[in-house]
């Protein structure tokens, strides 16, 4: 019921921060931004796999690191821009890790397709990133390599590393002043959203199905009692 609660909470702060993106409403974002990953750690806490193996605090490491890189990106200034994508890069570290322990593989054809995406997005922007192109490039191969390796662990995983990169793509554009199509900006908070809780998923217990899986071992204990 708590991890419930904790879903439909981050849910929500996440639809906020989306609308108030939007619609360029600033102030409030200070709220709802930067809850967004405190929530999802608290949902992963309490929804973690019981004996399944898997650590849940690579996970929350990286979680922390995006708790870092909405606040970092909060405030238009370069310097915490950096230090933004610097959390956002130690998140993308953790999963890593995350994914090693779990044995997920990456293929040579996911590999092509992953760089070949990464090379398209920075043919688009390195022109309009001036002093960002070094940082962005580390920065962007990194995250290419975690969306590739989340792929490699569901599909559920590797929906969730193709958002994070499709947000972050979004971002540079953004940062390059290059503009493919109208409102392109609105779809950042949404895939973003979409896209932690996708992938820190693969380490919790849906909510509801655990919910339902109680309920129904009550009903088989109810009946053989009876």
């Amino acid at each position: 019921m708590r991890a419930r609660a904790l879903l439909v909470a981050y849910l929500t702060l996440g639809a906020t921060d989306t609308v108030l993106a939007a619609a360029g409403v600033d102030g409030p974002r200070w709220v709802s931004k930067t809850l967004l990953m405190p929530v999802l750690i608290a949902f992963v806490w309490a929804a973690a796999r019981p004996g399944a193996g898997r650590d849940p605090w690579l996970p929350i490491g990286a979680l922390v690191g995006g708790f870092v890189g909405d606040v970092g990106l909060l405030v238009d200034r370069e310097a915490t821009f950096m230090i933004g994508m610097a959390g956002f890069a130690v998140g993308h570290v953790c999963y890593l890790l995350a994914f090693g322990r779990m044995g997920a593989a990456l293929s040579a054809g996911r590999a092509v397709g992953y760089l070949l995406a990464w090379g398209a997005t920075m043919a688009l922007v390195w022109r309009g990133l001036d002093e960002l192109l070094v940082p962005v490039l580390g920065y962007s191969l990194l995250l290419t390599a975690m969306a590739a390796y989340a792929a490699g662990a569901g599909r559920r995983t590797g929906l969730g590393g193709a958002l994070f990169l499709l947000s972050d793509a979004v971002i540079a554009l953004g940062i390059a002043d290059v503009d493919l199509v109208p409102g392109q900006d609105a779809v950042v908070m949404p895939t973003y959203v979409a896209a932690q809780l996708l992938l820190v998923l693969t380490w919790a217990t849906w909510p509801f199905a655990r919910r339902n899986a109680d309920e129904a071992a009550d009903r088989r204990s109810a009946a053989s009692s009876g």
